[in-house]
């Protein structure tokens, strides 16, 4: 993993505009409007472990390295898993701190990138592209905020398992046996089974 000098700012923003921009030609977008000037506006972040994101106005996020933890604050109920969703690298999101109860906060050291909407004409400046490249991040970030409702339409625990584990099976030494339990619907005994075969969803890519 890339371990830049905490003290050259520079060097660091370059490192993680680069990545940006082989994602972004990953996500179909092959050459950006305007690359000077999107170096110039966007902004890089560094989240110790703990950390949240305090950011009042809607931005555009990209996570680079580290992992992120999204919670609802609001819930409360016994029932239900304060756990929304781990963001891992590589996600692009919208993040609109006002729209959700949902806080984020780092798991481990974490580098991100952040961008404010009124820029985005300098990754691609054509409105309708855009929109659609938008949509198609905002898609795969909103669908995780429904995979504990999935899960639990599983009779199966195995099937609530394997699910689980398929989506975060390398990161589940960050989250507790009671926010496992309350997210898949599984009862104690099968949270340790989780654990024990957790190895075998590990990400070798």
């Amino acid at each position: 993993m890339y371990n830049p000098n905490m003290n050259d700012l520079s060097v660091i923003k370059q490192h993680l505009l680069s990545h940006f921009i082989c994602l972004l030609k990953d996500t179909g977008i092959t050459r950006l409007h305007d690359e000077e000037k999107l170096a110039d506006v966007i902004q890089i972040h560094y989240l110790s472990p703990g950390q949240r994101i305090e950011q009042p106005e809607p931005q555009l996020f990209i996570l680079i390295h580290g992992l992120l933890k999204e919670y609802d604050r609001s819930s409360r109920k016994r029932e239900f898993s304060s756990l929304v969703q781990l963001l891992m690298p590589d996600t692009i999101w919208l993040y609109n701190q006002s729209a959700y109860h949902f806080r984020t906060r780092a798991l481990m050291p974490s580098w991100l990138l952040s961008l404010e909407p009124s820029y985005l004409h300098y990754i691609l400046n054509h409105p309708q592209k855009l929109k659609l490249w938008l949509e198609e991040h905002e898609v795969c970030y909103r669908s995780k905020h429904y995979l504990s409702e999935f899960l639990k339409t599983h009779t199966s625990s195995e099937d609530r398992i394997h699910l689980f584990l398929e989506e975060y099976g390398p990161y589940v030494d960050f989250l507790s046996d009671n926010e496992i339990s309350l997210y898949t619907g599984i009862h104690s005994k099968a949270v340790q089974k989780l654990r024990e075969i957790a190895f075998l969803y590990q990400r070798f890519d």
